[in-house]
């Protein structure tokens, strides 16, 4: 049976990370890491940043903040480049919708706890501060399922280019 060997594993694997690694996925990877770090940046620290509260910690996460989107793209891209059954497969579908929802969860939740963590632990959860928390996981969300997207896109410019 061919689809249990090691080999077979190994080079889906390798498809998928090249599939992955394309210059058209990295740029509109970075492109939207730059975009949507700026908007979590803005979302959670920009009442610091306007307020002239600038710490190393504020810093620090002002800077990072851009990576997070960068890795839940293309992780969203590696997921959902899935099973070698065919185009459909790739096809941004429910299994990418449920991927994404998971990442969302996982990566959301990361992205509260380091941001509003403390908040939430001294119990001075603000109206303004529960829309940080509602409104982040909508983030990874959207950008895994673009992810997904840009990896179905450019599987299908290899195929018919």
């Amino acid at each position: 049976m061919l689809s249990g060997s090691p080999i077979y594993a190994q080079s889906h694997w390798r498809a998928r990370l090249a599939l992955v690694c394309t210059r058209r996925v990295v740029r509109k990877t970075l492109v939207a890491a730059l975009v949507v770090g700026s908007l979590l940046t803005l979302l959670h620290q920009g009442d610091v940043l306007f307020s002239g509260q600038i710490t190393r910690r504020v810093l620090l996460k002002v800077l990072l903040t851009p990576i997070i989107p960068f890795c839940v793209m293309l992780l969203g891209a590696f997921l959902n480049s899935g099973a070698p059954g065919g185009m459909q497969d790739l096809r941004a579908g429910w299994a990418a919708i449920r991927r994404s929802m998971i990442i969302a969860a996982l990566v959301g939740g990361t992205i509260v706890a380091l941001n509003q963590g403390d908040t939430i632990l001294s119990g001075g959860v603000t109206p303004l501060v529960l829309v940080k928390i509602l409104v982040t996981p909508c983030v990874p969300f959207c950008v895994s399922l673009y992810g997904a997207y840009i990896a179905y896109r450019t599987a299908m410019a290899a195929t018919i280019g």
